[in-house]
């Protein structure tokens, strides 16, 4: 073999000024790669010639340094940089993931581009389909030394009905999820490390919508943000690209009732009530607003177009993002169908939700598009393993927003707690007084004080349903059933958008009546 030169190229990048040099070492037989940075070699590569001429692996090698340097957005340590251009597995099956943008496949390509962009992510691998049980065990060890986790997650490469394993501790158990994935379901599998999470949510790196010139962030306490799906009672965010100050900051912080966690026995997600000193606070601080933002404009320019980010916030108050993005076409019709993020009508502390009547299988599988607060599933003409199919498929797109099942029979309650079993905990039912449920969340009727309608009462507050009628030219209805203080009204799909603005006009009034009381109140004292 012989070479005729060497490379060098000159790179500026966000974490400083480097010098590349590539060349084959005939002592050796080996292409190698020095990286230099302030005048000092910080950085040795040594390669393999995979083919017969070196001009061409010379090129190789270097342009493929080259370029994932180029990738670096985000201000990292060289250390990192290291782990960046170096860290390999060295199994066939099962990679880091700072290698996808060498080896990854091209479903996993942007998520490759976000953690070549220095950006933090929970440490992982990718185990591919072709895997034995030795890799498996091998790239487990691997993780959990580079991590020091003690907990993990494994979930499906595929984005499209992704499924997920939550708090993975042992060998047995990650094994076992990552069979399920890889030989079951013919997909690769991505086993990461499981982030404690104080707060999480997602992030626009612009309104997906207007092309405004604004970083949108969407939060709640707990891991909701490792959870796809629409979410309820989340705190916005608006940050200006351009100032990046405190007090540019537009808020809308909403009362968040539930937190989602995971069960540290079981490894399901639960939900719990949110004590009162934290439902009103912020779950997100104006310093870590404006960090996420910043970090997602620094991503952004590797992608040039908006993406989404997916990101949860330690206990320790470090971020990390767990998924991205790009926001295309597709995407973009279906926000369309939705209220803006930042312009949905405004919760109030007292707020009924307005859930969304399901009664048929279309219906169903529109329910990602309904600006709705939650689902009541009350669908005809299916029975058995497709009504168990339907109703999980609903409470994955709803989760984590309530899922009320009309429950008629054992086989339906079957149904319903198997999702729960399979942490779906946003799934309830109602049913009547003589069906009754001690297991699961319930709503029973009884009887109701209206002239049309049924009502129902529970764990979860007041329910009113009034199936195959329009409520809209009954407004006098909606209003009782606001002042009357129910939690929960079903309407028909159609109507949401409308009854949810009526909802949130007569609950403004309610609101100023009541400080007007408290006026006079105040000045009689």
């Amino acid at each position: 073999m012989k070479s005729m030169r060497s490379l060098n190229t000159n790179l500026s990048t966000v974490a400083g000024d480097f010098h590349v040099q590539t060349e084959f070492y005939h002592s050796s037989n080996k292409v190698i790669t020095l990286l230099f940075h302030g005048g000092q070699a910080v950085l040795r590569v040594e390669d393999e010639p995979e083919g017969e001429f070196v001009d061409d692996e010379i090129k190789r090698v270097h342009e493929s340094i080259v370029r994932r340097l180029s990738l670096l957005k985000v201000p990292v340590s060289i250390e990192r940089i290291k782990e960046l251009l170096t860290l390999k597995t060295g199994l066939h099956n099962v990679i880091f993931i700072e290698e996808i943008v060498e080896r990854g496949p091209d479903e996993l390509a942007d998520f490759g581009v976000l953690v070549a962009s220095g950006a933090p992510v929970p440490a992982g691998v990718v185990v591919f389909p072709e895997v034995s049980e030795d890799e498996i065990e091998k790239g487990f060890r691997l993780l959990r030394d580079k991590s020091g986790a003690g907990r993990f997650i494994v979930k499906t490469g595929k984005k499209e009905g992704r499924i997920t394993f939550f708090n993975i501790s042992s060998f047995e158990k990650l094994k076992k999820a990552v069979w399920q994935i890889v030989k079951d379901m013919e997909d690769m599998a991505i086993v990461s490390e499981m982030i404690d999470a104080r707060s999480s949510g997602f992030l626009y790196s612009s309104d997906p919508l207007t092309g405004d010139n604004s970083v949108i962030i969407e939060s709640s306490w707990g891991i909701c943000g490792y959870i796809k799906g629409n979410k309820l009672n989340l705190d916005k965010y608006r940050v200006d690209k351009e100032t990046f100050e405190f007090w540019r900051i537009k808020k809308e912080i909403v009362r968040k009732y539930t937190e989602l966690s995971i069960d540290s026995e079981t490894g399901n997600i639960t939900e719990s009530e949110i004590s009162d000193d934290r439902a009103l606070m912020a779950s997100l601080s104006d310093e870590e607003v404006l960090v996420l933002a910043k970090l997602a404009l620094s991503i952004e320019k590797n992608f040039s177009r908006t993406i989404r980010l997916d990101f949860v916030i330690s206990k320790g108050g470090t971020p990390f993002f767990t998924d991205i993005s790009v926001v295309g076409v597709k995407e973009k019709k279906e926000l369309l169908r939705k209220l803006s993020v930042l312009e949905e009508v405004p919760f109030y502390p007292t707020g009924v939700k307005i859930l969304a009547g399901v009664t048929d299988v279309d219906i169903a599988k529109t329910i990602g598009f309904l600006p709705c607060d939650g689902i009541y599933f009350n669908v005809s003409g299916i029975i058995g393993d497709m009504f168990e199919k339907v109703l999980l498929e609903t409470a994955e797109t709803a989760f984590p927003k309530p899922v009320v099942v009309n429950v008629h029979n054992k086989e339906e309650l079957k149904a319903v707690r198997e999702a729960r079993n399979r942490g779906f905990t946003n799934v309830w039912i109602a049913t009547d007084d003589v069906f009754m449920v001690h297991d699961v969340p319930s709503f029973v009727k009884e009887e109701t004080p209206f002239v049309t309608g049924s009502v129902f009462k529970g764990t979860y507050g007041k329910l009113f349903i009034d199936e195959g009628s329009i409520l809209s030219p009954n407004l006098s209805l909606v209003r009782e059933l606001i002042r009357s203080g129910f939690d929960f009204i079903v309407v028909h799909p159609d109507e949401i958008v409308y009854l949810k603005k009526v909802v949130a006009s007569e609950e403004r009034r309610l609101m100023l009546n009541m400080a007007r009381q408290f006026l006079k109140l105040d000045e009689r004292i």
